[in-house]
Order: structure tokens, then C-alpha cells, then sequence
């Protein structure tokens, strides 16, 4: 089977199955005051998906500065709206990017754009790319169920389990990643991409090596500092304590259902001072970054305390509706004054973001 059958073939077995019941519904604090979705969040979300739309080339991808990973996130962003390969608004879309990344799946199984690959290479997405590229893929096998017809799910389950072996062989004996497909080298970013994708995989029934999440786990806790902080590399090497690397690992503990865990707690009570810290740049410069792990965190996290979700949440939610250009529906520069990445990147974060309350996504089913 080529990769042109697999994707004129997914399909849903039924859309219905893939939505839990519910999930568009209003939600409450149970005192009638905080909404999981409100008209101007769904608003703000069409808005956005529609620039992402207008956004990807004919290639399928999206964005310049590091295509696999940006069509990934905008990939995902279309599916947390509910759309797949073949249904919804943008089931085009979902199926041009999904067509994109398989096309930059190496034999071996590395998913980038085909040069050399390092992150720091022009256009490479580097292990980042790779991360995000086998999160959208795992989330859509794990979306889609079993396909119609004939097809079954080798093609896809192949590439997963390919890119999966990647990851697993990537990782530094200290637990961490870097940019690179090799075992040499570690930082936070890299390596929050890499055990996010592997936890989304084993929802998916991909077989994980568990000593790859415990290593990987470890490296978050012994990088989490007194404070509850998270620095950039283990050792304290590198550029030291990032805001935005703490939004990342507290969403680690809470993938992984680590809520009681003390080092877990003591993370999440960092984020939320930093969540509560009204500074526009007290993300340093990765808002949008930022804001995509501080919600999933706040979600998954309001089991231990709810206001990190009907505060947090709402807090971070305000902020992003405030900030999007109402014209062409984008995310621009951050909101800290510096622009890392491009409109598709935070875009995507943004939407991602305000899509929660829909738990169409399986890393957004709590």
C-alpha cells in the first residue's frame, strides 16, 4: 500500500465516534461563572483556522522557517476542531498537510524537510519538527480509529512506529534530546516535544519502550528547580531558567497523570505565578509557546486544584482573544516584543489553545 492509497482511503468509521459527548457543550465552574467556551473564543477560532487555510501551499505545508513542524501544529489545530483526512471544514487541509509529512518521512524514519536536518540548519525543523510531525501523526491514527474499505492501518501505524524508533534511539543517556537524530546532547524544549509525541503514540497502541518515558520523565524532574522552574539544560548550562520551558514541563508531569507528585505541584504553583504575572514579556520573547503548554497544563492539572482552569485557563484565554488581529484572523508578532517564529506557528498555538474545550484531540481528553 503507498501513501497516495492510505490517504484517499482514511476515513472515520463513524464521525460521531471520534467526539465525546459533550465536548461543544458550555461547561461550568458549577457555580455558573466560568465557561469553557464562549461565542467570541469559537469566533476567534474560525478566524484563525481560516487563516491557516489560506496559509498552506499547494505542497501542503505551512509556513517558511521550519515547515514540518509548523504544518504539524496547523495540522493539529484543524483536527481540534473535529476535522480528519476526509470530514469536516477543513478536511482538505488535514489531508494536504498530513500529505506534506509523510513526504518527509525518511526511510529510517526521521520526519524533516530532507537536508541535513539539524536545527540550526536552514528550513530544518531538527528534532522539534520530528517531535511535533509524530505528535499530529499519532493523534490522527489515534482520531481516525479503524479506516473503511480495504485499507487497513499499516501505512500510517508503519511511519509512527518508524519515527517512534527515532525518538527512542535520539535520546542522551542523561533522558534528554537535542536537535539532532543522534544520542548526543540535551535541552528541555527538545526534549518536552519528544516525550509528548511518545505519550501520544502509546495512547495510540504504538509500543513505547518505557525506559525511554522514565528517562525522559527524569530528565523534567531533575531539571525542575526549588522553585518549581524549569532550566533550559540539565546542569544548568545553557541559557538557565525559562518561563516558557516551565509551562512545558509542567505539561509533562500532567501528560503523564503525575498530579500529586510534589515536584509535579511544585512546577504547577510556578506556572501559575507566572500565569498570574501581569508583565507581557514574562514569557521572555515565547508567548504563543508558552500559552500552548500553560493550558494544556492548566487543564490536565485542575484535577489537583480547578482554579488553574477556571483562572489559569481563563486568564491565558483572555489574552490570547485580546491579542488577535481581527482582520485577517492571524496571530502576529508576541506579545513580549519579539518575533521568533511566523503568524502559522502562533496561529496555530493560539487556536490549539482556545480548542480545548472541544476534547476532539486525544491529548485534549481529559
Amino acid at each position: 500500500m503507498n501513501r497516495r492509497t492510505f490517504l484517499k482511503g482514511a476515513a472515520l468509521s463513524g464521525f460521531a465516534a471520534a467526539c465525546p459527548r459533550g465536548a461543544l457543550a458550555l461547561q461550568d465552574d458549577g457555580a455558573g461563572r466560568f465557561q469553557e467556551m464562549i461565542p467570541e473564543q469559537a469566533e476567534a477560532v474560525r478566524k484563525g483556522l481560516d487563516f491557516l487555510a489560506r496559509s498552506q501551499r499547494t505542497s501542503g505545508a505551512v509556513g517558511t522557517k521550519a515547515p514540518v513542524a509548523f504544518t504539524s501544529l496547523a495540522g493539529l489545530a484543524f483536527m481540534a476542531g473535529g476535522s480528519t483526512p476526509t470530514r469536516g471544514p477543513y478536511s482538505e487541509n488535514v489531508y494536504k498537510a498530513l500529505d506534506f509529512i509523510m513526504r518527509c518521512v525518511s526511510r529510517q524514519g526521521y520526519i524533516n524537510e530532507g537536508g541535513a536536518g539539524g536545527h540550526r540548519e536552514m528550513g530544518g525543523s531538527g528534532m522539534h519538527g520530528h517531535g511535533y510531525a509524530l505528535l499530529f501523526l499519532a493523534e490522527l491514527y489515534g482520531m481516525c480509529g479503524e479506516l473503511q474499505g480495504e485499507l487497513a492501518n499499516e501505512g500510517i501505524k508503519d511511519v509512527i512506529q518508524r519515527a517512534v524508533k527515532v525518538t527512542e534511539f535520539s535520546q542522551d543517556p542523561n533522558g534528554g534530546w537535542l536537535y539532532d537524530p543522534r544520542p548526543q546532547g540535551h535541552e528541555g524544549s527538545v526534549t518536552v516535544t519528544q516525550v509528548q509525541a511518545l505519550r501520544a503514540a502509546r495512547n495510540a497502541g504504538i509500543s513505547i519502550e518505557q525506559k525511554v518515558i522514565d528517562k525522559g520523565i527524569s530528565y523534567i524532574r531533575r531539571s525542575t528547580t526549588a522553585d518549581g522552574n524549569i532550566q533550559y539544560q540539565l546542569g544548568g548550562q545553557g541559557w538557565g531558567i525559562r518561563p516558557s520551558l516551565t509551562a512545558a514541563g509542567a505539561c509533562v508531569y500532567a501528560y503523564y497523570g503525575l498530579y500529586d507528585d510534589p515536584m509535579a505541584a511544585k512546577c504547577m504553583r510556578a506556572l501559575y505565578r507566572h500565569i498570574a504575572n501581569p508583565r507581557s514579556n514574562r514569557w521572555a520573547g515565547h508567548h504563543y509557546y508558552a500559552a500552548f503548554y500553560a493550558a494544556q497544563a492548566c487543564f490536565f492539572m485542575k484535577r489537583r486544584d480547578a482554579a488553574y482552569w477556571t483562572t489559569g485557563y481563563d486568564r491565558l484565554r483572555k489574552e490570547l482573544l485580546a491579542a488577535q488581529d481581527r482582520r485577517s484572523g492571524a496571530w502576529k508578532m508576541d506579545p513580549g516584543g519579539k518575533d521568533w517564529y511566523d503568524e502559522s506557528f502562533y496561529t496555530s498555538c493560539a487556536t490549539l489553545v482556545l480548542q480545548i474545550p472541544y476534547r476532539y484531540l486525544p491529548i485534549f481528553q481529559d
